[in-house]
């Protein structure tokens, strides 16, 4: 029996508005994975993905719970017997066939936090290359309570490499932010002016300003580390193009094939947690309760594992 024998495939969506492009997508339709990412990306052919984003388990040493109306259970472990070590070895040959999978001019984000990020950063210098590290983004957010015996930890780190050293997508016009006041007032005085008077927006820096959900946030599910759709808006928008396709090996709920869709990008999806996938479904499916049509997909269970 082949490694695609072992996959077991359901249907959903009604608009049928992709045609079969082989061999990434042969019904046609996005594909969502529940399974090992790493067997599921043995599969994959090289260079067929426009753009990967990841947000990894994050070496905390914990484990996470969703907590919603619908669902309470455990979600997914954090816990590393073997250590560090252990940790770096398992995401580093993930991140290896990531590489594999990318187009000459693709990019990957990868989403971390101060426990492991300066580890898998190292690993990624050797894997992709130093010459194809382009930015270390922050996301800056402020929740929750204030630490009392250091500076409180409100932000995350995400790692962004290119394929290529020398060629790669970024439309930074799409995300403009609006300068400040000051920088605009400058701007009308001819001593200090380096701007025009018509230049109100720019491109973003790497400190990306954007709240965490709050906890009333329609598009909050209960899962434990579930991000906010604004933020994927912002990597796909600056990194890809309509048509591309876009992946995700630790989707949780769901947040980035959300985002692709609703962006016009074609995409596949995986996640270990079976909690993640049914969050991640309905999800897709409520798409369509809210006026965009509900995407053809596929659910494909994988049936055997790498290690």
């Amino acid at each position: 029996m082949s490694m695609t024998d072992r996959i077991m495939r359901y249907e959903f969506g009604y608009n049928e508005q992709y045609p079969a492009m082989e061999p990434l997508f042969p019904a046609g339709a996005n594909r969502l994975f529940c399974g090992d990412n790493l067997a599921l990306m043995h599969q994959l052919p090289s260079e067929c993905i426009d753009l990967i984003y990841i947000d990894p388990p994050f070496f905390t040493g914990r484990d996470f719970n969703i907590l919603s109306e619908a669902k309470v259970g455990r979600s997914f472990s954090d816990i590393w017997d073997g250590g560090m070590l252990d940790y770096v070895l398992w995401l580093s040959i993930r991140l290896a066939e990531m590489k594999r999978l990318l187009k000459p001019n693709g990019s990957i984000y990868v989403h971390l936090d101060w426990h492991a990020v300066h580890y898998i950063k190292v690993e990624m210098d050797k894997i992709f290359g130093a010459n194809c590290f382009q930015n270390e983004l922050i996301w800056h957010y402020q929740t929750g309570g204030a630490s009392k015996v250091r500076f409180s930890r409100k932000h995350d780190t995400i790692l962004w490499y290119s394929r290529s050293p020398k060629d790669w997508k970024f439309y930074g016009e799409r995300i403009k932010t609006p300068r400040t006041p000051k920088s605009l007032h400058r701007a009308r005085n001819p001593l200090g002016a380096r701007i025009s008077q018509l230049d109100t927006e720019k491109n973003p820096n790497d400190v990306l300003i954007l709240q965490q959900m709050n906890p009333m946030a329609k598009e909050r599910v209960g899962y434990p580390t579930q991000k906010p759709e604004a933020l994927l808006e912002m990597i796909l928008l600056a990194s890809s193009d309509e048509g591309d396709t876009i992946a995700d090996f630790f989707c949780g709920s769901g947040t980035t094939p959300v985002v692709a869709q609703r962006l016009a990008r074609r995409w596949l999806a995986c996640d270990e947690s079976k909690t993640a996938i049914d969050l991640s479904i309905e999800r897709l499916a409520c798409n369509g309760r809210l006026g965009i049509p509900t995407p053809d997909f596929t659910v494909e269970v994988i049936e055997f594992k790498s290690y």
